[in-house]
């Protein structure tokens, strides 16, 4: 997903109290679960490497603490994980439109008529 919707109002609601360092970590999280659609590797050392942050460890633990799970899979976030879901429902519903257009568009064009020696 190379876009996502982003409210500033819930985003300012939920991350108010974050410091400096922790608001970037939270939002590269984002940006980085967004781009994979998958849940983030479990390491704390290796999250922080992924999004650039290896310095501030402490900062990445803290977010993933707060708005992430840890799951065997690794970290996921429940809210990312419904609006990947409604992308990938969205994708799929155009995809078939897609589809669907094509096949009228070729079914108007054929016609069971032979053509005849003549033609």
């Amino acid at each position: 997903m190379h876009y996502y919707q982003f409210n500033i109002g819930d985003y300012a609601s939920h991350t108010r109290h974050l410091t400096n360092l922790e608001d970037l970590a939270y939002r590269r999280l984002l940006d980085a679960y967004y781009l994979q659609e998958r849940p983030l590797i479990s390491g704390i050392a290796a999250v922080a490497r992924q999004i650039n942050m290896r310095d501030h460890e402490a900062e990445v633990k803290a977010v993933l603490e707060e708005f992430w799970v840890l799951t065997e899979a690794g970290w996921i976030n429940r809210r990312a994980d419904l609006e990947i879901e409604h992308y990938q429902a969205k994708r799929q519903q155009a995809s078939n439109a897609g589809k669907a257009s094509a096949e009228r568009r070729n079914s108007i064009r054929s016609t069971d008529v032979q053509p005849t020696n003549n033609h």
